[in-house]
């Protein structure tokens, strides 16, 4: 009897329990909330099913795209070598070769990327997809300029002493004969360079879209965001250089002197005794150029120049304040604008002045580095009764023999008075220009490069009177301007008073930080360390030693956007004085009574300010730094808001970064 009265119980409880699973069954079939889950959840696996579809499709698409672009990588890195080589070589038949193929891999290239179109609908994606875009379009209009540009001097290629092409019947037997006729015929390159200006404002326009900094600085050993910037950087430059050249090629005829003989007042300045334009104004002569063909008129001393002028201006602050016992205002220190154009055009004023002086049409400054440079190429040369001159190293100086010969001949103390002691430069200069013209046509590109390097680097500077040739000269950066920009700006000039020729042994190092706070203010900081690790000279006037070490006296200025406000300042013996000059801010300092820089040692001078506008987001932030005149280079350090940059500055440098 217990045992069916516990069955019975166990039944009951199975059957209630059932009964209570039923009802709740019944409940939920009637809740809302479960009714939609139960209708909807098969859709949501259905388009998370659509999602992993497309995102496995995206994924697909994005790695063939991406295997094809690498698939063409080997083709291409080989592409660009053998067009390096052939521009190495100065082969104008292989530059061709080279540029088709390397155009065909491109094109090709293309070809494969325009399978993966639907990638530009995808966001993130579609920004690498685009600059893919935006590089190849960039690379096909780099190298169609490159074509027109083989086309524009394929006929001068002989002349050029280029290879790979035919001889001209147009040829000269010498350098002078083949650069008077590409003087006299250059108008009919001008209309080409409309055609190459507006290829490289496309590849510009493309390459100026990608954005660096959405790249990782390398993927397997490839620099990949450098690579990017100093792509960007080299076709930017090549797009400002055709459009800076466009106007100096138009007037070039006029200046060589096609349609009327011209004569260029020469002056030679010492960049071992830095002044704000190059050097000390030391010498000059006179040249006439008719159909390129360059003759000399005269050379002197530059004080012969002031013995004629005859004038005693009084001298102005800085040189009675710096300078050692210069009371007057001389013609060979009116170069103390770093202006290149303001210094001369005070200089040739006075000039004019002088009677019976010879009237030229503007003036053309070097300094030792280009008579370097130019020996380099073509050798030792004589120079009748001074003696020979060339460009290898004297280790009495551990500077060209020219540099040293030069300051031999200038500054060392004889027994016996000679007068004009300064005027080898011209003899110097006409033998050097003789050798030039002289010289086989496999050394003009040579000769050439070094010219153009001169006017990059400042080594040579132009000042013209008529106003279209002044303006040409200066959009192609070889008229020595303070520029106007609208941006971030610096220029530091360092003028030598009395320091002997310590130039020649000193080397600026520049540490820069700009710091930018949230609200975008600026703040920079500059540290310059100048160091003379030379021995010193035999100053002694009795033991007549040549004094080119000694102790070094500096009138500093540093040169930043207007407005600018001094925080603090190291290094100057007096106050730092601020003022506006030449539409920018000035801070100017001195050292050199109290604590010279003497030969062996180093001295260091710093600068805080603030700048007068603030870095906004989204938009790049942008320095333009020049360079001084006569000075080789800088070591710079920029550390921008935590990215750092190394390098030297040799001529003129705008930097831009992404804010």
């Amino acid at each position: 009897m217990g045992d069916n009265f516990r069955e019975r119980s166990s039944l009951m409880i199975d059957q209630k329990e059932e009964e209570k699973i039923e009802k709740a069954e019944n409940n939920n079939a009637f809740d809302p909330k479960i009714a939609k889950l139960t209708k909807t959840f098969p859709k949501k696996i259905f388009f998370f099913g659509i999602f992993l579809l497309v995102l496995f499709l995206i994924g697909g698409l994005t790695y063939f795209s991406v295997k094809s672009v690498v698939s063409y990588k080997k083709p291409l890195e080989d592409d660009v070598v053998n067009l390096k080589t052939a521009i190495k070589e100065q082969d104008l038949s292989k530059i061709k070769n080279a540029s088709a193929n390397l155009q065909k891999d491109i094109a090709s290239l293309k070809d494969q990327i325009d399978r993966y179109k639907v990638l530009n609908y995808f966001p993130i994606i579609k920004n690498y997809y685009s600059d893919i875009n935006h590089a190849i379009n960039a690379g096909l209009a780099g190298l169609r300029s490159v074509d027109l540009v083989l086309e524009a001097i394929t006929p001068y290629a002989d002349i050029l002493g280029l290879g790979g092409v035919e001889k001209t019947s147009a040829e000269g037997k010498t350098t002078l004969d083949r650069v008077t006729f590409l003087v006299t015929t250059l108008d009919k390159i001008h209309p080409k360079l409309d055609d190459i200006g507006r290829e490289l404002k496309i590849a510009r326009e493309e390459i100026d879209q990608i954005n660096p900094d959405r790249y990782p600085r390398e993927i397997r050993g490839i620099k990949v965001k450098d690579n990017l910037s100093l792509l960007i950087s080299t076709i930017d430059q090549a797009s400002l250089f055709i459009t800076d050249a466009k106007p100096l090629i138009e007037v070039t005829p006029e200046l060589m002197g096609v349609n009327a003989p011209k004569y260029y007042f020469v002056l030679f300045q010492n960049d071992g005794e830095l002044r704000p334009t190059g050097g000390f104004m030391t010498a000059y002569g006179i040249l006439e150029i008719s159909n390129g063909k360059i003759k000399p008129i005269l050379s002197e001393d530059i004080y012969s120049l002031d013995n004629a002028w005859g004038r005693k201006l009084p001298a102005p602050e800085p040189i009675k304040k710096f300078h050692k016992n210069v009371p007057y205002f001389y013609l060979r220190d009116m170069n103390l604008s770093p202006d290149f154009a303001e210094s001369m055009k005070l200089f040739m004023d006075e000039y004019q002045k002088i009677p019976s002086v010879k009237k030229v049409d503007g003036v053309v400054a070097v300094d030792t580095k280009l008579l370097a440079n130019l020996l380099k190429v073509l050798g030792t040369i004589g120079v009748p009764e001074w003696g020979n001159f060339s460009a290898e190293i004297d280790k009495r100086c551990d500077c060209p023999q020219v540099v040293y010969r030069l300051e031999e001949i200038a500054d060392k103390p004889v027994s016996t008075v000679k007068t004009s002691r300064k005027a080898v430069i011209g003899p110097l200069m006409h033998s050097i220009l003789s050798n030039a013209f002289n010289s086989p046509k496999e050394k003009i590109a040579e000769l050439f490069n070094v010219g153009l390097t001169a006017v990059q680097e400042k080594h040579v500077l132009f000042y013209l009177f008529d106003e279209k040739s002044q303006k040409a000269v200066e959009a192609f950066n070889m008229a020595g301007r303070v520029k106007e920009y609208d941006g971030d700006y610096q220029l530091l000039v360092d003028t030598n008073f009395a320091g002997a020729k310590s130039n020649l042994f000193i080397k600026q190092k520049i540490d820069e930080k700009i710091e930018i706070s949230n609200n975008g203010e600026i703040i920079k900081t500059i540290n310059i360390v100048y160091n003379n690790p030379f021995k010193a000279s035999d100053c002694g006037l009795l033991s007549g030693g040549l004094c080119l070490n000694g102790l070094y006296r500096n009138w500093f200025r540093l040169y930043v956007p207007k407005g600018s406000v001094l925080l603090d300042s190291t290094g100057s013996e007096i106050k730092v004085e601020t003022y506006e000059e030449l539409g920018k801010t000035v801070f100017a300092g001195f050292f050199g009574d109290k604590a010279p820089l003497r030969p062996q040692s180093m001295t260091k001078v710093s600068f805080k300010y603030k700048l007068p506008f603030r870095a906004e987001k989204g938009k790049p932030y942008r320095l333009l730094i020049q360079k001084q005149p006569g000075v080789e280079k800088y070591d710079l350090n920029i550390d921008f808001n935590g990215k750092r940059e190394e390098f030297e500055l040799r001529g003129d440098k705008e930097l831009k970064w992404q804010l």
